[in-house]
């Protein structure tokens, strides 16, 4: 049976549907190029964190539990009387990107300890999913023009908490992303962070040995934070694609079942027109005779 309305109405609605699929088509289109850049900037930090994990052999462990290591071993960690646990959220400013928001906010509740936290959540929509929790602060509109310096503002704020002695632990909720088709939220402790030496214990550092593993470890943290919010932003992107994608096979599958609705409505239009003819001219020959 046609739909509520008959073919006006259908074509309308074809119409509408139309119109849907053009912009998630063009959305599609415009974070694929967005993906592109962001994908290349994510590849390049995480190559760079990686051979600086290699050279001065980072860890989360504390000395104590760390074997084989080298006689040097140095770890950065807030010394203070109050401490807390920073937890950094990683979401998006905009929707339209599946279920990544909700995969954060999991993600968030399983790994959640609210007992001394501090919640520092990044975009609009993970800040509404956490709004029963004490945000100290929410950092909206954050991800519309995401660069390396406006992450260096925030760093910045994160190196004068740990040299206050404020904040005792770093956690970081976030997409991981593997491949345009994989991303996987995840939960790791980026601070605090524990050095081992690669080059021996009779190297002379300048001006003291303390202070260079305390610069190497903040780079560390630097560099490593900086491939989380890159790996959140790219794999927004990629999420937005595929629901875009999805969103747009939608659309022709619904616009195939309406045109053969249309199809039918004509067709049921026309047979009623030659019935309609059929039985007047009937009626004009019964009259005749």
């Amino acid at each position: 049976m046609p739909a509520k309305g008959g073919l006006k109405f259908l074509r309308k609605r074809i119409r509408a549907i139309r119109n849907i699929r053009k912009v998630t088509k063009a959305m599609k289109a415009v974070s694929s190029v967005r993906l592109r850049k962001a994908q290349a900037i994510f590849l390049s930090s995480k190559e760079f964190l990686e051979d600086l994990e290699k050279k001065l052999l980072v860890s989360s462990l504390p000395p104590a539990e760390i074997q084989n290591s080298y006689e040097s071993t140095f770890t950065l960690s807030s010394e203070g009387e109050e401490k807390y646990k920073l937890y950094i959220v990683l979401g998006t400013d905009r929707g339209l990107c599946g279920a990544f928001n909700s995969n954060i906010f999991r993600t968030f509740q399983q790994n959640f300890d609210e007992k001394n936290s501090i919640i520092w959540a990044f975009g609009k929509k993970i800040s509404k999913l956490l709004r029963k929790y004490n945000i100290e602060r929410k950092f909206e509109e954050f991800w519309r023009d995401f660069s390396y310096e406006k992450f260096e503002a925030i760093f910045d704020e994160i190196s004068e908490m740990i040299k206050s002695g404020k904040i005792s632990d770093i956690y970081c909720i976030y997409m991981l992303f593997k491949s345009p088709g994989t991303q996987v939220p995840v939960s790791e402790k980026v601070f605090p962070v524990s050095v081992r030496l690669p080059w021996g214990p009779k190297t002379i550092f300048e001006p003291s040995l303390e202070k260079v593993l305390e610069f190497f470890s903040l780079s560390w943290l630097k560099a490593k934070l900086f491939a989380c919010f890159q790996s959140s932003i790219t794999s927004e992107h990629a999420a937005r694609i595929k629901a875009m994608d999805l969103a747009t096979q939608n659309a022709d599958r619904l616009i195939k079942i309406l045109n053969l609705q249309v199809n039918k409505a004509r067709q049921e239009a026309i047979t009623k027109e030659l019935i309609d003819i059929v039985n007047g001219k009937n009626a004009l020959e019964a009259q005749s005779i």
